[in-house]
C-alpha cells in the first residue's frame, strides 16, 4: 500500500530524501530524508545544485553536499570556469553526512572539490625569469633618473638599501603585466624604542603603482601600514612576518590593468594572492586606485616593479618572477 512521505511502513524503509536545492550564487543543499523509526536504512539526502559561474580566468566553487541525519549527502556538482582563463582556486570539499540514526543508516559523502587553480606555478624552475642572484645590480636602475641602480651588494647573497635624500628607489629594466613574484627581505635591528614606521621599512611596487608593505610589525595586530598589507588599501588577513633578523619569504601574483587604445583604463589591477612565509595575507584585492601612496600612477602596457628607498637598511635577496598561466 503507498504511505504518506516521510513516515514508516511496515518493511522499516526510511523516507524519501528531499528534493536538491535551486541554484544561486552559491551551492544549495538539498533538504534531508527523514529518519524512520525502524531498523531500515537513513532517508538519502538531496542532491546540491552546482554553484554559479566562476568569474572569467577562475573556475566555479563545488557545491557543498550536506546530508542529514541518517541521510548520505550527494556531492555537489562544480561551477563551471569562466571563459578565457586557466582553472579556478580548488573548491572546498563537502561536509560528510552523518551516520544513520538507525541500524544499517549510511554515512553521506563528502563534497567534491573544484578544479585546482592555474595562476603561479612557484615549485618548478620552469619559466623562472631570475632579476637578483646576489652577485649584480645589472638588471636594475635608479627609477628617477634611470642610472644603474647604487644599492649595497652584501657578501650573502643580498642587496641592501642605501637610504639617500632625496630617496633612491630602484626598478628592474624588465616589464611586465600579470606577475608572480618570488622575493625575500629582511629587517635590520631596532632597540624596542624605535616604533612603527620606523622599524625597517620599504615596499614591493608593481607596476611602480601598488604597494605591498615591508615593515617589522611582529607581534602586532593586522594593520593597513603593516608587513603584509597592501597600504593603506587592505590590511593583512594575519601579521605573517618574522623579527627583525630573520628572513621573510613573500610570494604575489597581480594581475595587471588593463587599457583601451585610446589609453583610458577598462579593468583594475588586483592582486590575486599574495602569501608571506606560507601564510596567505592577500587575496583579490581589487586595486581601485591609480597608485598607492608614494607609488607611481599606473600606466597603459607593461610596467616595471619597484624597491623603495624608505630610509632604512632593509635587504632583499632571490628576487624571480614567472608569467602567471
Amino acid at each position: 500500500m503507498q504511505t504518506a512521505p516521510g513516515s514508516p511502513d511496515p518493511e522499516g524503509k526510511g523516507g524519501t530524501g528531499g528534493s536538491g536545492g535551486t541554484g544561486g550564487s552559491s551551492a544549495t543543499t538539498g533538504t534531508a530524508g527523514t529518519t524512520m523509526p525502524d531498523t531500515g536504512e537513513g532517508g538519502t539526502g538531496g542532491l546540491g545544485t552546482a554553484g554559479a559561474a566562476g568569474a572569467p580566468g577562475r573556475g566555479g566553487a563545488s557545491g557543498a553536499a550536506i546530508a542529514g541525519v541518517g541521510g548520505g549527502g550527494t556531492i555537489g556538482t562544480a561551477g563551471t570556469g569562466g571563459s578565457g582563463g586557466g582553472a579556478g582556486q580548488a573548491g572546498n570539499t563537502g561536509v560528510a553526512g552523518q551516520a544513520g540514526a538507525s541500524p544499517g543508516g549510511r554515512s553521506g559523502a563528502g563534497g567534491g572539490a573544484g578544479a585546482a587553480a592555474a595562476g603561479c606555478d612557484w615549485t618548478s624552475s620552469d619559466g623562472k625569469i631570475v632579476l637578483f642572484d646576489g652577485t649584480s645590480l645589472s638588471g636594475w636602475q635608479n627609477t628617477n633618473s634611470g642610472a644603474p641602480a647604487q644599492w649595497r651588494l652584501v657578501g650573502d647573497g643580498s642587496m641592501e638599501v642605501v637610504p639617500t635624500n632625496p630617496s633612491a628607489n630602484i626598478q628592474t629594466t624588465m616589464k611586465f603585466d600579470d606577475l608572480c613574484l618570488h622575493i625575500e627581505y629582511m629587517t635590520p635591528a631596532y632597540p624596542p624604542s624605535v616604533t612603527g614606521q620606523q622599524r625597517g621599512n620599504s615596499g614591493i611596487y608593481f607596476r611602480r603603482a601598488y604597494e605591498m608593505q615591508v615593515l617589522d610589525s611582529y607581534g602586532r595586530p593586522p594593520e593597513i601600514d603593516g608587513c603584509g598589507a597592501v597600504y593603506q588599501i587592505s590590511p593583512p588577513l594575519v601579521v605573517a612576518c618574522n623579527m627583525q633578523l630573520v628572513w621573510n619569504t613573500y610570494e604575489i601574483e597581480l594581475r595587471a590593468s588593463q587599457w583601451n587604445a585610446s589609453g583610458k583604463k577598462t579593468k583594475n589591477a588586483a592582486f590575486v594572492l599574495a602569501t608571506l612565509n606560507g601564510q596567505v595575507v592577500q587575496r583579490n584585492v581589487d586595486l581601485n586606485v591609480s597608485m598607492t601612496t608614494a607609488g607611481e600612477p599606473d600606466m597603459p602596457g607593461p610596467q616595471p616593479f619597484m624597491l623603495q628607498d624608505h630610509g632604512n637598511t632593509v635587504r632583499y635577496r632571490n628576487i624571480w618572477a614567472k608569467i602567471p598561466k
